[in-house]
């Protein structure tokens, strides 16, 4: 079975012991709008869950597991958005089964 996220007011409470402070605090030390770590509560965001993590203590897949891989990297892929915006032909070829 696989391991679950842990709950957000496990998170809350952690970071609380662990790191004495509030999502909010923890975002304005960051130099980040006040409610901008707490969108990770919701919904993946690495650079806010590696903050949290490294004020509790962990890595982020401990408290995330369900976005990370077995190797720690994110479960995510990346820059296809953006890739694609500059070059729109990438993606089709992409899943054309090309090369780049």
């Amino acid at each position: 079975m696989a391991a679950l996220d842990w709950h957000n007011a496990k998170i809350i409470a952690e970071l609380r012991m662990q790191a004495q402070k509030s999502l909010r605090q923890l975002s304005e030390e960051n130099n980040l709008s006040p409610n901008t770590l707490a969108q990770a509560l919701q919904r993946p965001y690495p650079k806010a869950e590696r903050i949290i993590a490294a004020a509790i203590g962990l890595p982020p897949k401990t408290i995330w597991p369900s976005r990370y891989n077995d190797d720690g990297s994110t479960s995510r892929r990346k820059g296809k958005r953006r890739v694609a915006k500059v070059n729109p032909d990438y993606i089709s070829i992409e899943y054309k089964g090309g090369k780049k």
